[in-house]
């Protein structure tokens, strides 16, 4: 029996339009908590004081009332954007157990054998090399493109309190956008397609929810490996730990200072950048060699 169409296609947004939804409900509502409180007072001063305003100054004194309530927003920007985020995980941690049961009660085995703990050491290494190199290209690349939405990104997010950006950047969105991704979106395109087709489809509705062409770019290439590691490894542990170690070395290199003190000299950056790509193409090929190939053929129904 042929496939529905219709059923696949929705099998796969439906999860997708589900995360994205929860997120943009969850941002609405916890900006509308923020600003109630002062919604209420802007109210409350414009019926005691009296006076007959128009359209034009009654917005003046909206704006003047609400201005600390939008700086609590754009300043608690990052934290929201967890919030909001961690909020995903109910419904995607839900439907990749249920997805995993099912297929244990079908007999299905679509994953290769687990690898044990001590084979993580590779994706430890790529992940920490790796996230020096991806952050010099990423500002080797906005010198090239000069996207100013990638500047605005980068300084919203290191302007949070470092602690904020450790529990958001490096635990929170990870382990939310690979169990999304990875745990149910890739699974699901890869029950009737070959690997290539399922990673590349699964890294471009990766890539597009991030906002600017540096980081699209970025997030394409590292959805196809995370989704790579996944089949490779058999685990989620896999994919979740290479995206955490990666955000979390970006973080920190940058707190100390790293990115700073190499960004002072180009020939320094592209050093690095040519360092970082050697020891994470041997750690690619380690990982590569360390069990059986990725399958490319469907699997069977």
């Amino acid at each position: 029996m042929k496939n529905d169409p219709r059923r696949s296609f929705w099998r796969a947004a439906g999860p997708l339009l589900g995360f994205w939804g929860i997120q943009l409900v969850m941002e609405f509502v916890i900006e509308f908590i923020i600003i109630l409180p002062f919604m209420g007072e802007a109210s409350f001063r414009m019926t005691q004081s009296g006076e007959v305003l128009n359209y034009q100054e009654m917005m003046n004194k909206y704006y003047e009332v609400l201005s600390p309530a939008f700086d609590k927003i754009i300043g608690g920007q990052i934290a929201i954007a967890g919030i909001a985020t961690a909020a995903t995980l109910f419904l995607t941690v839900t439907l990749f157990v249920i997805d995993r049961k099912k297929e244990q009660i079908a007999g299905i085995q679509r994953m290769g054998v687990q690898k044990p703990l001590k084979n993580y050491w590779s994706l430890f290494v790529m992940g920490v090399i790796g996230s020096i190199g991806a952050t010099c290209l990423s500002a080797m690349a906005q010198a090239v493109l000069v996207d100013p939405e990638y500047v605005q990104t980068a300084q919203n997010m290191y302007s949070a309190d470092f602690v904020v950006q450790i529990i958001v950047f490096g635990f929170v969105i990870p382990i939310a956008e690979e169990f999304m991704f990875r745990g149910v979106l890739y699974q699901r395109y890869r029950e009737t397609r070959g690997f290539y087709y399922a990673a590349i489809w699964t890294a471009l509705f990766f890539s597009v929810t991030h906002t600017n062409t540096v980081q699209m770019i970025y997030t394409f290439l590292l959805g196809i490996l995370l989704c790579y590691v996944y089949e490779k490894f058999g685990s989620m542990k896999a994919p979740i730990m290479l995206h955490i170690v990666l955000n979390l070395g970006s973080l920190i290199f940058t707190d100390i200072g790293v990115f700073n003190w190499l960004a002072r000299e180009p020939f320094k950056m592209a050093v690095a950048v040519i360092i970082s790509t050697f020891i994470c193409a041997a750690c690619f090929v380690w990982i590569q060699r360390s069990g059986d190939p990725v399958s490319t053929q469907k699997t069977e129904e």
